[in-house]
This record gives structure tokens, C-alpha cells and sequence, in this order.
């Protein structure tokens, strides 16, 4: 008579609370080794979280191949970013300051595509900013309101480089508003150059 199968129990999900004190001990290990080797630990990041630059390069075919590659640079930093918000929730002040920090690429991404299809297109010159970029787009179709009014506030933003030009510096609850709205924005822009190319080759 044949046996029957057990079914394997899948291992009980960790809790946030054991997950950070797990976290915990680990960077106390880190801290521990650096000060007593007073070198880095250097431990590798993890795997699979990095999408590779070949697989990145096709988002954007209507990009030169060396701008792809570097759009594609600059995502795989956002990827490194992402596995930290995914994993860490960063409060208070501190969580405002990291905000910003990761949200600058995603938007540094969005203004090198509106860059580069301005260019292409020859709707301006190589000294066009980031503004007058998003205006054009605009006043060509490809931005309609209040689309652009989110890259315009995504700018401003990433703009606020100047510690000294700051106000009050607000504390953060660890979700991440303006990243999440940089990420989204990213998508939307992508999403419209991707349709303006379709109807431009009438594919």
C-alpha cells in the first residue's frame, strides 16, 4: 500500500519584530568587526535584486545605445535604493534626509528621457533644462495637465539641493510619498514616449 504524501509545512513567516532584531544583530556584528578590525566588512549585497544592464537597455529603444546604458546605470542604483526602502523604515529626520537622497535618481532618470527625446526631436538646443524640457513635451502633446504639473513639483523637489535653503526639516513616518510619486511619474513619462513612438513610426 502506497504511502501517503505529507504535505511539507512551509516555515512560518517571520514577524517585523524578529526581522529587526535579526537586522539588529547583524549590523551590531558589522559595527562590532569595525571597530575591533577598524577595516570595512564588506559583505555582498544580495542577489536578484540588481536588474542586469542588458535587460534594462530595451526599456528605452528610442535612446542612443551609450544613453541607454547610462539610464540603465542609473536604474540599477535606484534597484540598490529600492531594496533598502522595501526592507528599512527610516523615520524623522533622518527619513526625510533619505527620502530626498533616493528620489533624485528616479527623477535625474525622468529628466534625462525628457533630455534626450527634446534633442532627437530637435524641439530645443543642448543647453535646454529640465523646465523648458517638460514645457515642450507639454505644448507637443506628449505631457497633457495635470501630468506635467507632477513633473514641474518633481523637479522643484529634487531641485532642494541647498541644506542652507531649507526650512524646518520634516519628520518622516518611513513611507516614502515622494519616491513612490517619482516611481509612478517615471512610468507615466516612459508610458507616453512609448506612445508617441508607436503613432510617430505607426507601429
Amino acid at each position: 500500500m502506497a504511502k501517503k504524501k505529507t504535505k511539507k509545512k512551509r516555515p512560518k513567516k517571520k514577524t517585523n519584530a524578529e526581522l529587526t532584531q535579526r537586522f539588529q544583530e547583524c549590523f551590531n556584528d558589522a559595527v562590532d568587526h569595525f571597530d575591533n578590525n577598524g577595516d570595512h566588512l564588506e559583505v555582498d549585497f544580495p542577489t536578484g535584486y540588481i536588474r542586469t544592464l542588458g535587460a534594462l537597455k530595451q526599456r528605452w529603444p528610442y535612446l542612443s545605445r551609450s544613453r541607454a546604458r547610462t539610464v540603465a546605470c542609473a536604474i540599477q542604483l535606484c534597484d540598490v535604493n529600492r531594496m533598502f526602502l522595501n526592507t528599512m523604515r527610516v523615520s524623522l529626520t533622518a527619513g526625510t534626509m533619505w527620502e530626498w537622497h533616493v528620489t533624485v535618481p528616479v527623477v535625474a532618470v525622468i529628466e534625462t528621457l525628457c533630455y534626450e527625446v527634446v534633442r532627437k526631436e530637435n524641439w530645443g538646443d543642448e543647453n535646454v533644462r529640465f523646465k523648458k524640457c517638460i514645457n515642450i513635451l507639454h505644448s507637443q502633446g506628449i505631457f497633457k495637465n495635470p501630468f506635467d504639473k507632477k513633473l514641474h513639483d518633481l523637479r522643484e523637489y529634487r531641485n532642494n539641493v541647498h541644506l542652507y535653503t531649507h526650512g524646518r526639516v520634516r519628520m518622516a513616518k518611513g513611507k516614502p510619498q515622494k519616491y513612490n510619486e517619482a516611481v509612478l511619474a517615471l512610468k507615466g513619462v516612459e508610458r507616453r514616449l512609448k506612445t508617441y513612438y508607436k503613432a510617430e513610426i505607426g507601429t
